[in-house]
């Protein structure tokens, strides 16, 4: 290629075909468009038709961005048009300054944060339910005075307490019922770990004849008659003392423990609402904000002592230390609280039965509600939910109200409205625990969105109709 080229002035470099291709700096369409651009622009100036200025606003710019047609040199030295999303294409598109760099970071960080806020999130809420989950299976250890109570069972006279763990099996909506299976624990001092009742190597822990467990039954102090036993012997000698009793001697035992390290029993617990007066915290009303309460007494008898009572005295009840709950439910929190009935006093004197707790059971109180991770699910599907609608809304209006009929051009808004109309709805059935429709969040995030966008969607529809009339009308 010869230098004087280069050097030759931009008018002579337009009309040399010969210069242009031997150069290799231009392509010819490009250069062809320039050329006649200047031709109209001379005229135009020299006809007065136009004012510099004028020209200047209606002359593209001529510089190459990554929007126009790029160019690039064949083999034989001639201009051919690029190939869209070749290798070179993305190479140029990626170091084109009209995009910039910048933009491109931003954008990326942008992703990121984003992607990591929200696996942040999530951590964090699994992580309060490990917690969660671990608190409610905490023993209870503020009650130093159950050991040598009413709660010590005395089969051989061993000191110790009796604790049932329940574990979570499920929580049926339909029924508004948990179903835990439980099982028995003892502890011989209150800042001993629970161990595992009916472990046939562990003598403290085995009760042969087993402890009966009664469901939602009460019992009271009266007199009964045993016969004594010594070394394993009975005697016959009678006894009179007093002892608690079941108040219901045909009430038949819903398991019995002790006897084995498989015993165990299931109940179902029936739940009703919590709160009074709060739509917000009504069961299924207010999902996610619905808390749920279920309550169950436990009696226990000791079978050892009751078969040594005399006919009719047929159960020696004594009382259990607590409870504690193990695994979880999906889509839920349960915790619990409990009164024991049967925590002696200081002034307690088994001498004086006026100084005797007047019962001896206990009475749990199960709580359930939704967890923080499908909360935070339900609002953020409302808060999508009412986005979209507004969005929709705000477009509807600029294009109708305020009569940008570009906008009602093609089929963009119509088909976006139409898409909403049947999305919006389908978020709801992806939420968790989702009860049946008719929740004060269909009637918050759900319905009036879906009523905005079907509006929406007819006003569009009428308009392009319209405007379509008024154009045949004219033609």
């Amino acid at each position: 290629m010869k230098m004087e080229s280069w050097r030759k002035p931009w008018s002579s470099l337009c009309t040399d075909k010969k210069a242009v291709h031997s150069s290799r700096l231009w392509a010819t369409p490009f250069l062809a468009f320039s050329s006649s651009l200047m031709a109209t622009n001379e005229i135009l100036y020299s006809s007065g038709g136009l004012s510099k200025r004028d020209v200047e606003s209606q002359t593209p710019d001529l510089k190459p961005s990554l929007h126009d047609e790029k160019i690039v040199e064949d083999e034989y030295g001639g201009a051919a048009p690029m190939r869209k999303y070749s290798a070179l294409w993305w190479k140029m598109a990626w170091n084109d300054p009209e995009t910039g760099m910048r933009r491109r970071i931003l954008y990326s960080v942008l992703g990121f944060i984003f992607i990591g806020a929200w696996i942040g999130a999530m951590l964090g809420l699994v992580h309060s339910e490990v917690e969660y989950e671990q608190e409610n299976g905490k023993v209870p250890r503020h009650r130093p005075g159950d050991i040598h109570g009413l709660n010590t069972p005395r089969s051989g006279y061993i000191d110790g307490t009796i604790l049932l763990q329940g574990s979570l099996v499920h929580f049926d909506i339909e029924k508004r019922a948990l179903m835990i299976t439980w099982s028995g624990l003892y502890r011989r001092d209150v800042h001993d770990d629970p161990r595992p009742l009916g472990n046939q190597l562990d003598k403290d822990t085995l009760y042969p004849q087993g402890i009966e467990i009664f469901r939602d039954i009460g019992s009271y102090l009266g007199d009964v008659t045993f016969r004594e036993w010594e070394n394993g012997v009975l005697l016959d000698t009678n006894t009179s003392t007093i002892s608690y009793r079941t108040d219901n001697v045909t009430a038949k035992p819903i398991g019995v423990i002790g006897a084995h390290m498989w015993d165990s029993f299931d109940t179902e617990i029936t739940f009703t609402q919590r709160y009074t007066g709060n739509a917000w915290r009504q069961p299924l009303l207010g999902y996610p904000f619905d808390q749920w309460e279920g309550k169950i007494v436990f009696v226990a008898n000791d079978r050892f002592i009751s078969d040594l009572f005399t006919p009719p005295d047929s159960t020696a009840v004594f009382g259990l230390s607590g409870i504690v709950l193990a695994d979880s439910t999906l889509n839920w929190r349960f915790n619990y609280e409990y009164k024991d009935e049967c925590e002696l006093s200081d002034t307690a004197d088994w001498g004086i039965p006026d100084s005797l707790p007047k019962s001896c059971h206990l009475e749990v109180t199960l709580i359930g509600k939704r967890p923080p991770l499908l909360i935070f699910c339900a609002v953020a599907a409302v808060f999508v939910n009412w986005t979209c609608a507004l969005f929709i809304f705000i477009l509807t209006c600029e294009a109708i109200i305020m009569r940008r009929s570009y906008m009602l051009k093609g089929t963009d808004i119509l088909s976006m409205c139409f898409t909403a109309l049947f999305a919006l709805p389908t978020i709801r059935s992806l939420l968790p625990g989702a009860p049946a429709y008719g929740a004060i969040i269909d009637l918050v995030g759900i319905l009036p969105c879906t009523l905005i966008v079907a509006s929406c969607a007819v006003c569009v529809s009428v308009a392009k109709l319209n405007k379509r009339h008024k154009a045949e009308k004219a033609e």
